[in-house]
C-alpha cells in the first residue's frame, strides 16, 4: 500500500506548482526504485541507471533552453506535423510554423527562413486555448514562413496516410468518428464535440491511449497462452503498429512505445512489479518536462492506479458488486476530468459510459482494417447509426454545474477518495464511514450553487468582436446580448459554458441591445441549447424589475430612429455600490439626447459604446458621465480595429481605468 501512497502525493505534485516536475521526477523514483532494490539489492549497475535517469529528467526540468541561431532563420528536426502547420525542434528550442505544405515531413531537417513573433491567443471564454496548449508543449514562440529549404527528407508524412483513409468514407458522420476516434483528432468546436460535451461523455472520445493499452495488455495476455512473452509482446506490437504509425504525432505513440521498451526490459531482468515499470516509464517521459501537461500524461496515471487498486479492492467480490464497484469507482476518479472537459458531471455519465465503453472498443476494432485502406461493407452505416445516438442522446436535464476544480481541491480529492479506498479495503471501519460522509460532503457542498445564494455580479463576457454581459443577483440571471459569428457557435462554444461555471442553470432574461450580427447572432442557438425565460429588445423593454435590481433604458427615443445603432438599448442600473451604464452601439446623437433627458447621470463603470470606435464615447459625455472605469467589449486584431486610439486618449485624459475583454478575457465583478 505504501506505492499507492506514494503515487497518490505523485498525482497530487502533478498540478500542485511549477515545481511539479522535481516533484513527480522523485516520487516516480522511489516507487521504481524500492522494489527493484529489494528484488535485485546486488544490480546496482541497474539502480545507477534508474538514478542517472532521474537526475537527467531533473536537469531538463529545471533548465529552460533558448535558441542561439539566428533571429532571421531556424534550422532543426519537425518533431509535429498537421495539416496546417508544423513544430520544429533544433535541441534546445521548439517552435510554431504555420503551414499547410505537404512537402514537409514528420522527422525532416529544415531551414525555415521568416521573422519570430510571440505566439498571441485568439480564444474567447472558454473556448480551446491554442496558444495554452502549445505553451504547455514548451513552444512560445513562432516563424512566419518566408521560405524554408530542406537539409534531410524522410518523406514520413502521416498527413497523406490519414488522408488516404478519409478518403476511404463517404459520410461525413463516419469520417468525424474516425478522426476522432483512430487517428485522436478531435474536431474542437463541431458538432459531435459539442453533443458529447453537453452530455458530459467527451472524457470517453479523448483516451485513444487508454484503449490502445486496454487492447495491449489484453492482446498481449491472449497470445502469451500460445507464446513466450517476449514473442507475444513483439507480436502485440507489431499488430499495433499501423495504428501507432497513424498516432506518431501524439503523446499516445510516445508513451505506448516506452511501456513496450520498458516492458522487454524487464523481461531481461526479471523484474515483475507493474507499479514499478510504470513509475519508470513515467520517469522516462519526463525528460521532456512538458509531457506533464498532457492529459495523456496525468489521466491515464491517475487512472490506472486506481483501476489497479480496484482490482485488488473487489478481488473476492461477487461478478456483480466486482462490475457495479469499478463503474462507480471509474466515474469518481475521472469526476474532475470530466468537470474540466464539460463544467458540469452527470449521475447518468457512468451508465452511459458502461455500456458505450465495449461499443468503442468494438468500434476501434473494426475501424482497423482502413489502416491497410479496407473498408468493412457495413462499416459506415454502423458508424452512422452510433453518431446519430450521440448527436440525439440527451441527459443533459440532469447535469449538475459547477467550476473546474482548482489546484488544491484535486489535490483534496484525491486524497480523500484514497484515504476511503484504502480503509476499505483493510476494513477500517471508523476511517471508513468518516473519510466516505467527508467525501460525499465535498461532492455536495461543491454540486450547489452556494456562492450565487449569497453574492451578486456583473461579467463582461469575452466573446471576440461583440457583446455580452451577464449580470447576476443572487440566484436571478439576466444576459445584455448574446454576441454572435459567422465562424463559430458562440452559445455552445462560449456562453453555456461559462453559465455552467458559474452554476446557472436559466436565464430569467435576455436583453438584445440591437440586432446587430454581433450582439444577437448566438440568441437562437442560446434558446436551443439552454433555458431562456424571457426575451426582451427595444419593442418591448422600457424597464426591468426584480428583487433588488431596476434595470432602465435610458434611449427612449429610438422608435424615431431609422439606424440600428441609434435604436441600441442604454441600460442603467446599480448593484453592489456601483452604478453600470451599458451603452450597447449607442453613437455620440444618442449620447447627447440621455445627457439632456438625465443631466444628473453618472456612472461608476462605462461599457464603452460600439466597442470603442470613435462614433461613441465623446468628450462632453465622458466629461458629464466621469466613470471610474471603462470596459471595452472587442476581439483581438479585429479587422475594424476598435478600440479607436481617439476614444483611449479621451479615456486617459479623464483618468478613467480602461479593462479590455481582448487583453484580460472576461471581466468580473464580484459583490
Amino acid at each position: 500500500m505504501k506505492y499507492f501512497l506514494i503515487l497518490l502525493l505523485c498525482i497530487s505534485g502533478i498540478i500542485i506548482s511549477d515545481l511539479n516536475t522535481i516533484f513527480i521526477g522523485i516520487t516516480l523514483s522511489i516507487i521504481a526504485l524500492i522494489p527493484i532494490f529489494r528484488k535485485f539489492r546486488a544490480d546496482k549497475k541497474f539502480l545507477i541507471i534508474c538514478f542517472l535517469l532521474f537526475i537527467l529528467s531533473l536537469i531538463f526540468g529545471l533548465v529552460d533552453f533558448s535558441s542561439f541561431q539566428n533571429p532571421n532563420n531556424f534550422t532543426g528536426l519537425v518533431i509535429k506535423k498537421s495539416d496546417s502547420y508544423f513544430v520544429i525542434f533544433d535541441g534546445l528550442e521548439r517552435i510554431y510554423v504555420k503551414s499547410d505544405d505537404l512537402n514537409i515531413g514528420l522527422f525532416d531537417i529544415i531551414q525555415v527562413n521568416g521573422n519570430f513573433s510571440n505566439i498571441t491567443s485568439n480564444s474567447i471564454e472558454s473556448e480551446f486555448d491554442f496558444k495554452n496548449y502549445l505553451e504547455n508543449q514548451g513552444i512560445t514562440r513562432q516563424i512566419y514562413l518566408n521560405s524554408y529549404t530542406h537539409i534531410l527528407k524522410l518523406n514520413i508524412n502521416c498527413s497523406i496516410f490519414n488522408n488516404a483513409i478519409i478518403s476511404k468514407l463517404l459520410s461525413e458522420k463516419s469520417i468525424i468518428l474516425v478522426k476522432t476516434l483512430l487517428l485522436d483528432d478531435v474536431q474542437h468546436g463541431g458538432e459531435l464535440e459539442t453533443a458529447l460535451a453537453s452530455n458530459s461523455l467527451l472524457y470517453l472520445f479523448s483516451l485513444s491511449g487508454l484503449y490502445l493499452n486496454y487492447f495491449s495488455y489484453k492482446l498481449t495476455a491472449f497470445l502469451k497462452t500460445y507464446m513466450k512473452e517476449r514473442k507475444a509482446l513483439l507480436l502485440t506490437l507489431l499488430i499495433l503498429s499501423p495504428v501507432l504509425f497513424l498516432n506518431i504525432n501524439s503523446f499516445i505513440f510516445k508513451r505506448l512505445i516506452i511501456n513496450f521498451l520498458i516492458n522487454f526490459i524487464c523481461l531481461k531482468l526479471k523484474y515483475y512489479d507493474s507499479l514499478g515499470k510504470r513509475s519508470i516509464s513515467y520517469l522516462i517521459l519526463l525528460l521532456n518536462k512538458y509531457n506533464v501537461y498532457q492529459f495523456g500524461f496525468i489521466m491515464p496515471l491517475i487512472i490506472s492506479t486506481f483501476m489497479t487498486f480496484s482490482r485488488l479492492l473487489f478481488k473476492r467480490k461477487k461478478w456483480y458488486i466486482k462490475r457495479a464497484g469499478s463503474i462507480l469507482l471509474m466515474f469518481f476518479v475521472v469526476l474532475p476530468f470530466t468537470v474540466e472537459f464539460n463544467n458540469c458531471f452527470n449521475v447518468l455519465t457512468m451508465l452511459i459510459s458502461f455500456v458505450l465503453t465495449p461499443f468503442i472498443r468494438i468500434l476501434l476494432i473494426l475501424m482497423y482494417p482502413l489502416v491497410f485502406m479496407i473498408k468493412l461493407p457495413f462499416l459506415e452505416q454502423i458508424l452512422d447509426l452510433i453518431y446519430d445516438f450521440l448527436i440525439v442522446l440527451n441527459i443533459k436535464f440532469l447535469d449538475i454545474n459547477v467550476p473546474s476544480f482548482n489546484q488544491f481541491m484535486i489535490v483534496i480529492y484525491y486524497v480523500i477518495l484514497f484515504i476511503a479506498l484504502i480503509s476499505l479495503e483493510i476494513n477500517f471501519k471508523r476511517i471508513y464511514k468518516v473519510t466516505t460522509g467527508v467525501f460525499a460532503s465535498f461532492i455536495l457542498l461543491y454540486s450547489l450553487p452556494i456562492r450565487n445564494t449569497f453574492s451578486s455580479s456583473v461579467a463582461f463576457i469575452n466573446v471576440g468582436q461583440g457583446d455580452a454581459t451577464l449580470i447576476r443577483v443572487k440566484n436571478k440571471t439576466i444576459l445584455v446580448d448574446t454576441g454572435g459569428s459567422l465562424y463559430k457557435d458562440i452559445a455552445t462554444a462560449c456562453l453555456i459554458p461559462y453559465l455552467k461555471k458559474q452554476r446557472i442553470y436559466k436565464l430569467d432574461a435576455v436583453f438584445i441591445t440591437h440586432y446587430d450580427m454581433d450582439h444577437y447572432y448566438a440568441l437562437d442557438s442560446l434558446k436551443t441549447h439552454f433555458n431562456v425565460k424571457n426575451i426582451y429588445d427595444y419593442n418591448n423593454f422600457n424597464s426591468y424589475d426584480f428583487s433588488i435590481l431596476s434595470i432602465y433604458n435610458l434611449n427612449s427615443n429610438y422608435s424615431n430612429n431609422v439606424d440600428e445603432n441609434s435604436r441600441s438599448l442604454v441600460l442603467s442600473f446599480s448593484i453592489g455600490g456601483l452604478n453600470f451604464l451599458l451603452m450597447g452601439d449607442a453613437p455620440v446623437e444618442i449620447e447627447k439626447n440621455i445627457l439632456k433627458n438625465y443631466p444628473e447621470l453618472d456612472c461608476d463603470v462605462l461599457k464603452v459604446g460600439h466597442h470603442g470606435s470613435n462614433t461613441s464615447t465623446s468628450e462632453e459625455f465622458l466629461e458629464k458621465v466621469s466613470p471610474k472605469e471603462a470596459i471595452i467589449s472587442c476581439g483581438v486584431n479585429n479587422m475594424y480595429g476598435h478600440p479607436n486610439d481617439e476614444v483611449i486618449d479621451r479615456l486617459e485624459n479623464h483618468n478613467i481605468k480602461i479593462r479590455r475583454t481582448d487583453l484580460e478575457g472576461t471581466i468580473e465583478y464580484i459583490f
